[in-house]
């Protein structure tokens, strides 16, 4: 998997492509979001549109993070699911307490709340 981070107006994005499931990829989506965290960003959007697969590990690690972050006062924001990866955060609940935005119009609307 490749992960790709950048920074703007005190945001964090972390583009997440390939699969999410084995440990090594798992820490690196974590490491990068600690270092936000330090930094004091607090908002972080998780670009999934070219996230392929995620299993019970990558949701796990989405859900710590999400309470991680949501204990800092901060947001996290899945931003474009791929239609496989949206269907099984929709099956397993995610949709109801995290916020998934589908566009660039949804994404500023979210950051701006």
């Amino acid at each position: 998997m490749e992960i790709s981070c950048s920074t703007s107006e005190n945001t964090g994005y972390i583009a997440l492509i390939g699969q999410l499931w084995q440990k090594d990829d798992l820490v690196a989506v974590d490491d990068a979001v600690e270092k936000y965290l330090k930094q004091k960003i607090t908002n972080i959007v998780l670009d999934i549109d070219r996230l392929s697969f995620i299993n019970s590990a990558g949701l796990g690690l989405l859900a710590r993070t999400h309470s991680k972050i949501t204990e800092q006062n901060g947001k996290l924001i899945l931003f474009n699911p791929h239609s496989s990866v949206l269907e099984v955060m929709v099956i397993s609940g995610f949709d109801l307490f995290m916020t998934i935005v589908k566009t660039q119009d949804e994404l500023n609307a979210a950051l701006n709340k």
